[in-house]
């Protein structure tokens, strides 16, 4: 896997600019995040860049310090700001990828790419990405689903999920939100029983927390039913998703619930959209830095 030294950045012209605002110190890149987990951006937050500059966008995200990306399925998100990556193969993402230094483990998968008629298509394209996480984005039902509805999703997806292990590689669920309820009950809540916990691990979706959840207490009451995290903040004055530590959330109660849950090395997934006024990525800087700095 190619890295990319202070000196690579600095030496290269269009890098410059770049160079001098993110390289402030050799701590930016090479510092401890919390418990030594490297972090990685959600590709869906930056699509537009990854889909003008693919080669470029990486390394600048490199260039801040993010190790990792989480992708999404560029056939499945074709309509969604994907559709310029779909004239690379899976192999020539996995390049590019790896070439600006960055490592890619996990990618979003729109849900019918996840289904018994498609799943090994899906595998075989998770295979050569080199991805080990396979994620439902979302399950495709109705607005006025019954619980039944849901059964029939989670079956087909714990059969699928069989498949994926079988190909030793992992299904991962991904929450929007937790609602709605059903006799009481929350959805998030009934899938847990619904998903076999040896075949689909869930990630955590840090956003509903505008829904009134408490976050920590979620991933502490399903140990070891985790595997990723979708990171950022909340501000119910705003009531938008901001930079982690702008918000409400209890990083150092959250990051110690997560390692305790059984989190994987590779599981802080921020997710922000590139829409900050004057530079696009500030919003990713200041989530990188923010944690980088935290003393657990």
């Amino acid at each position: 896997m190619k890295t990319y030294s202070r000196r690579d950045f600095i030496s290269t012209g269009a890098m410059s600019t770049l160079a001098a605002m993110y390289f402030k110190s050799d701590m930016l890149l090479y510092g401890a995040t919390p418990f030594n987990w490297p972090m990685s951006f959600q590709s869906y937050g930056v699509k537009d860049m990854l889909g003008t500059d693919f080669d470029g966008t990486l390394k600048k995200l490199r260039a801040i310090g993010y190790k990792g990306i989480e992708m999404c399925s560029p056939k499945g998100y074709e309509k969604s700001g994907f559709g310029p990556l779909t004239v690379f193969s899976a192999e020539e993402l996995r390049k590019k990828i790896e070439g600006a230094g960055i490592f890619c483990k996990s990618c979003h998968f729109q849900y019918p790419e996840l289904k018994l008629d498609r799943i090994q298509e899906t595998i075989s394209f998770g295979k050569k990405l080199g991805v080990r996480d396979l994620v439902i984005s979302a399950a495709w039902v109705k607005k006025d689903a019954t619980v039944d509805d849901w059964k029939i999703v989670a079956d087909e997806m714990n059969k699928s999920a069989e498949q994926v292990k079988n190909a030793g590689m992992q299904m991962v669920y991904h929450n929007h939100s937790i609602g709605p309820e059903y006799n009481g009950e929350k959805l998030y809540d009934i899938l847990m029983r619904l998903f076999d916990p040896g075949l689909i691990k869930m990630q955590f979706q840090l956003a509903v927390v505008s829904e009134g959840v408490d976050v920590v207490n979620y991933i502490s009451k399903y140990p070891g039913r985790y595997i990723s995290l979708h990171i950022h903040d909340w501000n119910p004055e705003q009531k938008k998703v901001v930079p982690t530590g702008k918000g409400v959330i209890d990083w150092k109660k959250l990051l110690e619930a997560a390692k305790k849950s059984g989190i994987s090395d590779y599981g802080l997934i921020v997710e922000m959209e590139t829409k900050a006024p004057g530079d696009p990525l500030q919003d990713l800087v200041e989530c990188y830095n923010y944690l980088q700095n935290l003393k657990m």
